[in-house]
């Protein structure tokens, strides 16, 4: 499949598991990635197992010194950003009751999370729109952005607030007619993701049972920022198993 020949990608924290499966997706089906994550090495090794056409950058999610640089750099060297793609992967080490949660903790969870891809799409929202050629976002946050966890409030909170963000910025993007669709993943129980190590017991009313895969995350994503989502915006997909049907 050439879903995305022509086209170019930005993923941010590409060098997570998801971020990888995603990477790998969007470059079978012909997009040029560029792969940003705090882990230089592991995004330049993402970048060099995609292909040779890919590139990698350092990119600090929490600043939008980082963001700006890092979008600057992607339209500098391929001169276009048609997709944007932000992963929020941050949640507490351990399990922490709402009583013994800090202050730098909740903050620290959801600068990562919510304030780092609200800069990844504020900001890549302006240089679509600099460029004229619209484009699609989509935000990969937590199925427990819906429902709660015990020992998770900042990833509950940062996961929710990635969930009504996008909802918001798709309407003014659409109120703006500025052909950026604006859509957002919510992962449930998948291997390699921060909710398998949260969540270590399969909860028993998982209606299939079973964990998920990466691949099926980056199935999603590639749905939602192709062509074949043309008239979807705003919208919230979980890909959980069923989780939050149950």
């Amino acid at each position: 499949m050439t879903r995305f020949a022509g086209k170019i990608a930005l993923v941010s924290n590409g060098a997570s598991a998801i971020g990888q499966a995603v990477v790998r997706r969007l470059a079978s089906e012909g997009a040029v990635v560029m792969v940003a994550d705090a882990d230089l090495a592991g995004a330049q090794s993402t970048a060099r197992a995609a292909g040779p056409a890919h590139k990698a950058i350092q990119l600090d999610v929490q600043t939008v010194e980082g963001w700006e640089s890092v979008l600057a750099e992607t339209i500098s060297t391929f001169k276009r950003l048609d997709i944007l793609i932000t992963i929020a992967t941050a949640a507490y080490d351990a399990p922490t009751s709402i009583a013994d949660t800090t202050l730098a903790q909740f903050q620290g969870v959801n600068a990562l999370n919510l304030e780092g891809a609200f800069l990844g799409l504020r900001y890549g929202v302006v240089k679509m729109r600099e460029l004229g050629n619209g484009g699609a976002v989509v935000n990969i946050a937590s199925a427990y952005g819906t429902i709660g966890l015990a020992y998770q409030a900042a990833y509950n909170a940062s996961a929710n607030g990635i969930r009504m963000m996008t909802k918001a910025a798709a309407l003014s993007c659409a109120e703006s007619k500025d052909n950026i669709r604006i859509n957002a993943v919510q992962v449930g129980l998948i291997e390699g993701a921060p909710e398998s190590k949260i969540v270590p017991v399969l909860p028993p009313q998982l209606p299939l049972a079973k964990r998920g895969h990466v691949d099926d995350i980056s199935a999603a994503v590639a749905f939602l920022a192709s062509n074949d989502a043309a008239y979807i915006t705003g919208y919230i997909l979980p890909v959980d198993g069923g989780l939050l049907a149950a």
